[in-house]
């Protein structure tokens, strides 16, 4: 076989805490991410291949420094007029100055001769001899007066309602390099790419951008019964909810994700798809639905096992039965993460398992939101399980929502959770739950 594991044991009876699980899930996907390679995309579309350039959310590889400063040269704060403040610091609130010209945003600075004042526009850059910008609203004719300055002669600019604050040095001019510096880091490594930080890179003229690769996630849903959503069903047959469920989940984790249904129960015909999916899609993550359990027919559990992958319970509800380990494959290693074949057990164990795991390893993915609730009616626990029960979400006004659970907590209640919009957590102390209880809850 072209994968192998080097996991000493298949199976671990005792059962553990959601805490203890995580901490495993961890420990296979750390060296899977590692192996990431680089890629060097264009932040601009019109720069290269569109569909390869760079996009939110993407995690750099590497350091980014600033090249040049922002501003990269003083410029104007506001449509006005640049005077030198020791010109007319000295004549009161209302004083003439003749105009000497004119500087459009995206034209080079004239000198300012003594006693004048140049007209400005927002981001052009300051004359050389100015150290100062009145608003244009503090003038008496606006930029009017260019008309007449075309037409030829000298034209007084009439200044009014001129405070001290409005003569102080620096007044609404932005100073080269304020906002960043040159060789400044405007981009660490191993961060996210936002879309403030990809408008930082572009004013600084970055054009390229070094980023891991996305992770690669195989999706393998299983069992004879699975049929492809508009297949005919058949005696027995079910529709595969798994694959488009976790497909989902994976890509809102940033992954790129590859789905295969192996609609048999017979552990060569999974080895067979498996074997060739790996050598086709090299992925970081394997996640399975279905067949770990201790059935006659746990397909995935057979041919895994004897690979390496272990087997075992975690002390939650729904989304016990687990399974975990690595295999490698022709491009690398990949993290194992089997899950059990209910949806919503594939569901739940997705946000309060793998993502927790994932969240400490790739800073793509994000976290968990987590938010206080009353709970909306009596509830019971089973003693020393984690409980996760769908809820709906009343709003009140500045006040804490209410948790009003959907159905009960049976993991095979798809339509209950498509409604739900947050999953309650009870504790494993937690047996009797009042209404009126507070507790977390986690937003799906």
């Amino acid at each position: 076989m072209a994968g192998h594991s080097t996991s000493p044991t298949s199976s671990v009876p005792d059962r553990v805490s959601v805490e203890t699980h995580i901490e495993r899930l961890r420990k296979v996907l750390e060296p899977a991410l590692r192996t990431r390679q680089t890629e060097h995309l264009p932040l601009d579309p019109q720069s290269g291949n569109g569909d390869q350039a760079v996009t939110a959310g993407r995690i750099s590889a590497s350091e980014v420094i600033a090249p040049v400063p922002l501003p990269g040269f003083d410029n104007s704060q506001m449509d006005g007029f640049a005077l030198r403040c020791e010109d007319v610091v000295d004549l009161g609130h209302s004083f003439s100055l003749p105009l000497a010209g004119t500087v459009p945003a995206g034209t080079a600075a004239p000198n300012l001769p003594a006693g004048h004042c140049v007209a400005i526009m927002t981001g052009a850059p300051i004359p050389s001899g100015a150290d100062v910008v009145v608003p244009v609203e503090k003038t008496a004719r606006g930029f009017d007066v260019l008309d007449a300055m075309e037409r030829g002669g000298e034209v007084p600019v009439h200044f009014t309602g001129i405070g001290a604050e409005d003569l102080l040095p620096g007044r609404f001019i932005r100073r080269a390099g304020s906002d960043v510096a040159v060789g400044e880091v405007v981009l660490q490594s191993q961060e996210e790419l936002t879309a403030a930080k990809m408008g930082l890179l572009a004013a600084c003229g970055i054009a390229q951008v070094d980023v891991l690769e996305r992770v690669r996630t195989l999706v393998m849903a299983t069992g004879r019964e699975l049929r492809r959503p508009g297949e005919p069903l058949g005696s027995g047959g079910l529709y595969d909810a798994n694959a488009p469920l976790i497909r989902a989940v994976c890509q809102g984790f940033g992954h790129t994700v590859r789905t295969a249904m192996i609609a048999s129960d017979v552990s060569a015909d999974f080895q067979a798809a498996l074997e060739g999916l790996l050598v086709e899609h090299h992925p970081h993550l394997i996640i399975t639905a279905g067949g770990i359990s201790a059935g006659a027919y746990e397909v995935v559990r057979q041919a895994l096992a004897e690979r390496g992958v272990q087997f075992g319970s975690v002390t939650q509800q729904p989304g016990g039965p687990q399974g975990w380990g690595k295999l490698e494959h022709p491009g690398g290693s990949a993290a194992v993460v089997a899950l059990p074949g209910n949806p919503v057990s594939c569901a739940v164990s997705l946000e309060t398992l793998l993502r927790p795991a994932l969240v400490s390893l790739d800073p793509g993915c994000p976290a968990q939101r987590r938010i206080w609730v009353d709970v909306g009616e009596d509830l019971s626990s089973p003693l020393g399980v984690r409980q996760f029960r769908r809820v709906e979400l009343r709003a009140h006004d500045d006040a804490v929502p209410t948790a009003v659970p959907i159905g009960g907590a049976s993991s095979h209640l798809l339509g209950h959770l498509a409604r739900a919009q947050a999953l309650l957590e009870l504790r494993e102390e937690d047996t009797e739950v009042p209404q009126g209880t507070r507790r977390e809850a986690i937003l799906l």
